[in-house]
């Protein structure tokens, strides 16, 4: 896709007549212009396009170290044509290029300024408008006059010779937009004001100098701001995936020390666990279970005591095998047989508080809660179970 501003070069009705574009017209133009232009030689190449326009039209000595040629009327109009071509594209560069800024939120003091040298250029721009239509209107006159008297004059009935039909050589026009595709270095420089130059045109060139200068620094700022927007969104992207595997390694890490607790005690028989080889809660020093389940018994007690404002009430937890022995001695068939308790294994205890008792508040928040960290009470237990003990919980991961 091309990248070049298309020339318009001059409508029907007149031989200096411009339309001025709409301000609404579309901004893909505006910004193809940019893809082929170097930000830094941005407002010398804008400026420079009045001056190529110019000197386009009036054989090439519109630079620096060219003796100005002497121009008629109509030169300066065609420049001030020219002029007003080169201000028209800068206003929907300069619009397109500050539509972007806009959406990534760069200093507001710098689109700022962008506006205000864009409303004044396009005030100067209506006059420079102005002048030009004005002018072609007086060229359509004078032409019409010229045509008149040449009718008028002996001989006019008789054919006209080559040279009085001969229509002006046309003149070589150079697109403004081949200014961007320039490198910095052959980006010519915009030729001083001479005598001329009217006005209008030289306030026109003024103009666009300063739209070029503040559209290149709102430019500048505006990739500036989405490449570092950009390299945020990567960096936060990137922190949140360090994150997320770290988390994942963490989990890994917490199961796979959870399976070795467990691993841990599958070589000792029930009843014959060294001490150890167990862990203790924060909130009972008595306490002695399976690593994995004191864990989850003390953030349950945290829990329970947040609901409660006490710790988890506990009779017992690990029984020795001689301790499985001493209970069924002392309270017969509430113990089980010696070496197949829970106790034994680690996993089960004894509460009180509260929770001894079906019905309870305490026993009604356990049963809803605790599941959840992995403590059950056995169906056998339950209420209407083959032994119900209220009081007793397994861990059961």
């Amino acid at each position: 896709m091309s990248n070049k501003i298309p020339f318009r070069g001059r409508p029907a009705g007149g031989r200096h007549a411009v339309a001025r574009p709409a301000p609404t017209r579309a901004l893909a133009h505006p910004a193809r212009l940019a893809q082929g232009a170097v930000v830094a030689a941005l407002a010398v190449s804008m400026c420079a396009m009045v001056a190529v326009s110019a000197n386009a039209r009036d054989g090439g000595s519109a630079f620096i170290g060219a003796a100005p040629a002497p121009r008629s009327t109509a030169q300066v109009e065609q420049a001030r044509a020219g002029a007003v071509e080169v201000a028209s594209d800068a206003i929907v560069f300069a619009q397109s290029v500050k539509a972007e800024a806009t959406q990534v939120a760069i200093d507001a003091a710098q689109l700022e300024a962008l506006e205000v040298a864009t409303a004044h250029l396009d005030e100067v721009l209506a006059v420079a408008t102005a002048d030009v239509d004005r002018g072609a209107a007086t060229s359509r006159t004078a032409d019409r006059d010229e045509v008149a008297g040449m009718e008028g004059t002996a001989g006019a009935a008789a054919e006209p010779t080559a040279a009085a039909t001969s229509t002006p050589a046309p003149q070589t026009e150079t697109d403004p937009a081949t200014v961007f595709e320039q490198t910095p270095a052959a980006v010519p420089t915009v030729a001083p004001k001479t005598g001329a130059e009217d006005s209008t045109t030289a306030e026109l060139r003024e103009a666009v100098a300063a739209v070029a200068t503040a559209t290149a620094a709102v430019k500048q700022s505006a990739e500036a701001k989405k490449a570092a927007d950009a390299a945020a969104a990567a960096a936060s992207a990137q922190a949140a995936a360090d994150a997320a595997a770290a988390a994942q390694a963490a989990a890994e890490a917490e199961a796979a020390r959870r399976a070795s607790w467990k691993q841990s005690l599958l070589g000792y028989a029930n009843g014959k666990i060294p001490d150890s080889a167990l862990c203790g809660v924060s909130f009972d020093s008595s306490v002695r279970l399976r690593c994995d389940a004191a864990e989850q018994l003390d953030i349950l007690n945290a829990a329970y005591r947040a609901k409660f404002g006490t710790n988890l009430s506990i009779s017992d937890s690990y029984r020795s095998y001689a301790g499985q022995v001493m209970c069924q001695r002392t309270k017969g068939y509430l113990c089980a047989t010696p070496g197949t308790s829970n106790h034994g294994s680690g996993v089960a205890v004894d509460f009180g508080g509260g929770i001894e008792t079906f019905g309870t508040k305490q026993y009604r928040w356990m049963t809803a809660n605790a599941p959840a960290l992995n403590w059950t009470h056995p169906s056998w237990a339950e209420s209407g179970g083959s032994k119900p003990e209220a009081w007793h919980w397994e861990y059961t991961d």
